[in-house]
């Protein structure tokens, strides 16, 4: 079952006259939640986003703790890009928020206004965002934004999460009724687009959320609350039974078992591994010389003597006991 978390905004607070029961919400979710911030360039057109900081405030004492904050954004220079990007900072320092969410569509107003924002403005606020900030910056950039306004471009260089958007038919009920309504984790809103898989589908915006209200945007994610909060906030919390789960996959098994043999470095000779290492010694072992080679070497190097004479000549200059000695150590290498 996928991870669920909502997106709440001042006209959530609105409908609910502020007063969301937090705790609710958590249990119907999940302690990721995600809250509008910020819209447009602080010196132009800028909307309002009341109340960010009491949500988020609520939210935390609740137990919510992988709160984040997104930014509409609006088409400028730089300059005004520079400006947005400080804007979203500074308001996600204000309410502690972890990670942050751009959020690129083309709103009546920002169209009325010719602000709608191009894939340009895009990479230049995803670009100047990395320059600046470490958190992690999702992309709500949705198909139909993409495909009828923005040229379907390469989605792959933004190297961010991507936040998709298809409610299908749009229906109300709790956030996991409507997640398994519109398919679930195999539902439509996980195709890719723009090179990219969305890694968070929002699947609906009429969800019934407990302690929110009927018309609550609720989003999914495909896999574990460790693996959406390291996704979100870089954060590996992979639990034991996860990580015992990939060791026993079959693959990770067998390249796991070659490791050791792979292994270079330390007190290795540079360019050799530990198995070729061991398969030289072996190589060097297996060939050695035989006691009688030895000894007829030996007996080359001593000028051609006959063997009983070499004997008689080594035990003459070492003595009997080293004489014995060596034998052995013969007889040992020969074995």
């Amino acid at each position: 079952m996928a991870v669920i978390y909502a997106d709440l905004s001042y006209h959530d607070w609105n409908r609910v006259k502020g007063e969301f029961n937090w705790t609710a919400v958590l249990r119907a979710t999940s302690p990721v939640l995600c809250l509008r911030a910020t819209y447009g360039d602080p010196q132009g057109f800028n909307p309002p986003s009341p109340h960010v900081s009491e949500m988020a405030q609520g939210a935390n004492r609740a137990g919510f703790d992988v709160i984040g904050g997104y930014h509409n954004l609006i088409r400028g220079d730089q300059a005004s890009t520079n400006r947005q990007v400080d804007y979203l900072r500074r308001t996600l320092d204000g309410i502690g928020a972890v990670w942050a969410m751009l959020d690129v569509e083309r709103y009546p107003e920002l169209v009325a206004n010719g602000l709608w924002p191009r894939f340009d403005d895009v990479r230049r606020f995803v670009n100047r965002w990395h320059a600046v900030d470490q958190r992690v910056l999702a992309i709500y950039l949705p198909k139909w934004n993409w495909d009828g306004n923005l040229g379907r471009p390469d989605l792959r260089p933004l190297n961010a999460p991507l936040v998709a958007s298809d409610y299908g038919s749009n229906p109300t009920g709790t956030p996991a009724a409507v997640y398994a309504r519109g398919g679930g984790d195999g539902g439509r809103g996980w195709a890719a687009y723009g090179g990219v898989t969305p890694s968070i589908w929002q699947y609906g915006s009429n969800v019934t959320c407990p302690g929110a209200s009927g018309q609550t945007d609720c989003n999914a994610y495909r896999g574990t609350l460790a693996q959406l909060r390291a996704l979100l906030t870089k954060d590996d919390t992979m639990t034991p039974a996860e990580f015992s789960a990939i060791l026993s996959d079959p693959t990770v098994a067998a390249q796991m078992r070659r490791l050791p043999w792979q292994y270079t470095g330390g007190g290795l000779p540079a360019g050799m591994s530990a198995l070729s290492v061991l398969n030289d010694l072996y190589q060097t072992t297996h060939a050695a010389p035989t006691a009688a080679a030895i000894a007829a070497a030996t007996v080359q190097a001593l000028g051609g003597q006959s063997p009983a004479d070499a004997a008689t000549a080594i035990v003459a200059a070492i003595g009997k006991e080293k004489a014995a000695a060596l034998a052995a150590a013969l007889a040992t290498a020969s074995q």
